[in-house]
């Protein structure tokens, strides 16, 4: 038995595949594309690493940071009067997160980014967190 396991080849050729079994491979021009939108994804996520880090967050912890970003839920307000769409992202488990993405919501805030076929700006904002400066005030 072991003889004639040695004796199996060990890689298929495209052509010794049933039918069944081939997948399709993405054509040249859709995998470039892919590239490319992975490439423009990745450099976006670089950029806002360089905005939010800093004494309290290094790039990796930032880069694990926005990542988790990406993947939490937000609330989508329209605010058609002030022509503004309002994203109220719900507040990270650690303070020190929340104040990174604080830090970044200012960022975004500041470059008045329209949302694509409207008129609408988009304005960032970390819900259910109050920053230490106003809690003081408060006392």
């Amino acid at each position: 038995m072991k003889a004639e396991l040695k004796g199996t080849s060990k890689h298929i050729t495209w052509g010794q595949l049933d039918d069944k079994d081939k997948f399709l491979r993405l054509l040249p021009g859709r995998k470039r594309l892919m590239d490319t939108i992975r490439m423009i994804a990745y450099r976006a996520e670089t950029a806002m690493v360089g905005l939010i880090t800093g004494p309290a967050v290094d790039s990796s912890d930032a880069r694990r940071l926005l990542q988790n970003l990406f993947v939490t839920e937000a609330d989508i307000l329209p605010d058609p009067e002030n022509e503004q769409l309002n994203i109220r992202v719900h507040s990270a488990s650690r303070p020190a997160a929340n104040r990174a993405l604080v830090q970044l919501f200012e960022h975004l805030n500041k470059a008045e980014v329209k949302y694509p076929g409207t008129e609408m700006r988009l304005a960032y904002e970390l819900g259910g967190y109050t920053s230490p400066k106003s809690a003081e005030g408060v006392r």
